[in-house]
């Protein structure tokens, strides 16, 4: 029905109801129902009656209009997120299958550079060959290190990573393998390194590499962003709750709670003058995150511009093989 006739139709209800409550209030006593009363009725309820019948038309009509533009871009949305997921789910899985193609390549050209840069089948004759042959033999491994990192993540995102390597490791000794690796890079920036897991070094059930990478990664992150002078702290503890937590500690720049987000977010960095200086793909952190959560573990990142920040890894009381060791213990073996 159109406006008009649809405003026609509901106003003459609302006449005959009015009239007919009134005429029901004449027939009780309460007033003296009479052809005035009637016209004045019917003149009221048109002149009220008729304008919010209008403009509830219009609402009515808006509200649908809308609801229908609404169902519009919901289905847009949809099928572009559908989309979305289609293209990321395609690129993690090109990703996870170039490991192959890309890891090959670079492992032989490290490995003929390192021949070359050791001079392994006599003396090259020249010194500027020799520094282009470790140039090659670092900028190799570097790339690597690099792919390896991004063909990582790709898997976990693909579900291609897999926990059957799962066993049970000496947590003293892979945190023990980790602060050697960062050390160096430590005492180059003049950055303090402090490790401190007394008599708290479990054994855990889980893949010793990728522990131990996710260790790498967030104790080269917190020396990386920490000026000279610094200090950077490893601890461990035990939880309430049974769990068993690493927190890494450093007096860098910190970062504020958008800062935090783009941090672990695959690829991204906060963009300010200390990030600018140091190299790297913002892979460290998510890497980390990805890793931990794959042995049903979390990690939490607290920080505040300017304060330095703290990296809590989180592993689940599920995955604590035995008691703890002394850390002299367990280093030793």
């Amino acid at each position: 029905m159109s406006i008009l006739a649809t405003t026609a139709f509901l106003t003459g209800v609302a006449v005959v109801i009015a009239i007919s409550l009134n005429w029901v209030l004449g027939q009780i006593g309460l007033i003296d129902f009479t052809w005035r009363i009637f016209a004045a009725t019917t003149i009221v309820t048109i002149l009220t009656g008729a304008p919010i019948i209008v403009y509830s038309q219009f609402i009515i009509r808006e509200m649908k209009s809308s609801r229908r533009m609404l169902r519009k871009m919901t289905e847009r949305l949809a099928w572009a997120f559908h989309n979305a997921e289609r293209a990321n789910e395609a690129k993690s899985h090109f990703l996870a299958n170039m490991s192959h193609e890309l890891r090959t390549p670079l492992n032989a050209i490290i490995g003929f550079s390192d021949i070359m840069r050791n001079e392994r089948f006599g003396p090259m004759g020249n010194e500027r060959y020799r520094e282009y042959a470790r140039d090659v033999n670092d900028s190799g491994i570097h790339l690597l290190g690099i792919i390896n990192d991004i063909l990582d993540l790709a898997k976990i995102e693909a579900g291609h990573a897999t926990m059957e390597s799962e066993t049970e490791f000496d947590t003293g000794a892979a945190i023990g393998s980790a602060e050697r690796m960062v050390r160096p890079m430590a005492e180059e920036r003049g950055v303090r390194l402090a490790v401190d897991v007394s008599n708290c070094a479990p054994r855990l059930i889980g893949v010793e590499r990728m522990v131990r990478q996710v260790l790498i990664n967030v104790l080269s992150n917190a020396v990386k962003f920490t000026e000279s002078g610094g200090l950077v702290t490893l601890s461990a503890e035990y939880r309430s709750q049974g769990n068993f937590v690493i927190s890494i500690a450093d007096t860098g720049i910190g970062m504020s709670p958008d800062e935090i987000k783009l941090a672990l977010t695959p690829f991204g960095q906060a963009d300010n003058m200390m990030t600018r200086k140091q190299a790297g793909t913002g892979l460290g952190l998510p890497l980390a995150k990805a890793m931990m959560e794959l042995h049903g573990g979390r990690l939490m990142v607290r920080s505040e511009k300017g304060a330095g920040t703290a990296i809590i890894l989180i592993f689940p009381g599920t995955r604590i093989a035995s008691a703890p060791l002394p850390v002299e213990t367990a280093l030793a073996g």
